[in-house]
């Protein structure tokens, strides 16, 4: 939902600036290609993302004090969808489906049109009609009444009005627009390109018109005498643009002022970058657990070592699986592929080594003690009443914002607001926060001494890269 909404106001944005600073302006081609690379750009913007090297997290907010922790949760994807969210995506199909099936309806239309009639061959290929219509092209071909091709009425402008369509090939930019209007039907602003960049198909192939035919008013006087027919993914002469287009003939735009105001514009992609794209902290470490006790005296004092050492085969072991669950990067070691029985295996190869053994290993293994006890504040709750902002979850079970109303502070023993990025990204909320009643605390302070928890890491952890 966060992207939709990011490259919906995306080419909103975009579209704003092209209505307000380029529409009227004689730079057609400049506007051609603004008008898909924005398109374009709506659409992938958002995915952005930088990665800053650090996981250095912002809290709920600024002046937050107390005991949270907030950690980076970029492995397991917590969200829950509801039945609405299925719902809408069940509508969404529905509706692609549909114009995806009239879009191809409309192709294969005009394949057969092109299949069933005499096609004169040229560079440009001329496919006789026997119906009334007015020329219309589409890819390389130019549809024409055959009686009328036969007895030569079809004006030499009309000629290079289509012919100009065909060798810019405005019939991509067609099928582009209409291709992304199949799966962004919901979008408003894509309705408002498509007939910005069919009005300017017609500026464009209008202004090789003239080029040939310099007497503006005889013309106009031509487009005027035109009775517009529709056909889908062709550039047919229609009268709802043809005032704008006599208009457009007629102005002219000074080589600084279209210098100016496409100087302006470029600009705009890039504070669209910094709008709508994402920023996620790099992992330092793929941290499984909440804390991060010291290295040193959690290994020497709390997990202490073997006097007689592991045997050399248990060591060739143990470097064996971190040669193939682990992998380097920059003189820091991380997970891959490491299974809980290998990490079990770690855990207990590793409590039989002598502390000089275990001073010579790259991964270690740390046995972790119970989180502190510490209380939330009441500020901290208020926040994350707010269903917009935080998921909560009480004793490990999801619940609504609203039974922190319930709850005061010295009821939890513990509390931990987590940003959710990467994988774990929801759409309805941006924190995960994670609460302990004081019973539970408790429960799980008793299984902890009785079960003690084990951390398999890169002895480096915690510490500055070097």
């Amino acid at each position: 939902m966060e992207y939709l909404l990011k490259s919906i106001l995306c080419s909103f944005i975009f579209l704003v600036v092209y209505q307000v600073l380029l529409e009227r302006e004689k730079m057609f081609v400049f506007n051609r290609f603004y008008l898909l690379l924005s398109l374009a750009g709506s659409l992938l913007i958002p995915f952005i993302t930088f990665q800053l090297p650090e996981a250095v997290i912002p809290s709920a907010s600024e002046d937050l004090g107390g005991v949270t922790y907030y950690a980076d949760l970029n492995q397991t994807n917590v969200s829950v969808d509801s039945g609405f969210e299925i719902d809408w995506r069940i509508g969404y199909g529905i509706v692609t489906v549909v114009l995806l099936a009239r879009f191809m309806k409309s192709l294969l239309t005009i394949g057969s049109v092109t299949n069933t009639n005499v096609i004169v061959q040229d560079s440009i290929r001329i496919v006789l009609l026997p119906k009334e219509t007015l020329p219309y092209s589409f890819l390389n071909y130019i549809f024409v009444n055959k009686k009328a091709y036969h007895n030569h009425t079809i004006e030499p402008e009309i000629w290079r009005h289509e012919f100009a369509h065909v060798r810019q090939k405005h019939t991509l930019d067609i099928l582009f627009i209409e291709l992304i209007l199949v799966f962004w039907w919901f979008n408003p602003c894509v309705y408002l390109y498509r007939k910005n960049i069919k009005m300017n198909h017609e500026f464009l192939a209008d202004e090789a018109v003239l080029v040939a035919y310099p007497e503006v008013k005889n013309y106009q006087r031509l487009l005027l005498s035109k009775v517009s027919q529709r056909v889908s993914f062709t550039s047919a002469f229609n009268y709802a643009i043809t005032k704008k287009r006599l208009q457009m003939m007629t102005r002219m735009t000074s080589r600084f002022r279209t210098f100016v105001i496409q100087l302006s514009v470029l600009p705009v992609f890039g504070i669209a970058i910094a709008l709508f794209s994402s920023v996620e902290y790099a992992e330092a470490q793929t941290a499984p657990t909440m804390v991060r006790p010291d290295t040193d005296g959690v290994t020497k004092s709390q997990n202490p070592a073997s006097k007689e050492g592991a045997s050399d085969e248990l060591l060739k072991e143990y470097q064996s699986i971190i040669d193939r669950c682990f992998v380097k990067k920059t003189n820091r070691f991380f997970a891959k592929h490491l299974t809980k029985s290998e990490e079990e295996r770690l855990v207990t190869i590793f409590s039989q080594m002598s502390q000089q053994q275990r001073d010579k290993q790259d991964i270690i293994v740390m046995k972790l003690p119970p989180q502190k006890k510490e209380s939330p504040t009441q500020k901290e709750l208020d926040i994350w009443k707010n269903p917009k902002t935080s998921g909560v979850w009480i004793d490990g079970k999801r619940v609504p914002n609203e039974v922190l109303n319930k709850y005061k502070p010295e009821d939890f023993s513990y509390a931990m607001a987590s940003k959710l990025s990467g994988k774990a990204k929801n759409p309805n909320y941006s924190y995960q926060i994670d609460l302990m009643t004081n019973a539970c605390f408790d429960k799980y302070v008793k299984e902890s001494k009785a079960h003690p928890l084990y951390m398999v890491r890169d002895k480096a952890w915690g510490k500055p890269s070097k």
